[in-house]
């Protein structure tokens, strides 16, 4: 019983150091100097919900106003 319980805990310590040997390497693909970051789109503009600057600012302020719970009660 003692005997099958140190080789369980054993299994298990292996199982538990290797895990991390599966790690895939996590490589950078950008050029030195380079950002690998995606520039963002705009939230406004053509092909989006929103077609101009000032649209998307009041809906902007309108959604800030409705997570207002002194705005929204009063």
């Amino acid at each position: 019983m003692m005997k099958s319980f140190a080789l369980l805990i054993t299994a298990g310590a292996l199982v538990v150091a290797l895990t991390g040997c599966g790690e895939t390497p996590q490589a950078n693909v950008a050029k030195a100097g380079e950002s690998s970051a995606k520039l963002d789109d705009k939230p406004f503009g053509p092909g989006t919900q929103f077609a101009d600057r000032a649209a998307w600012e009041r809906h902007m302020r309108s959604r800030a106003d409705n997570q207002n719970e002194y705005k929204r009660v009063n």
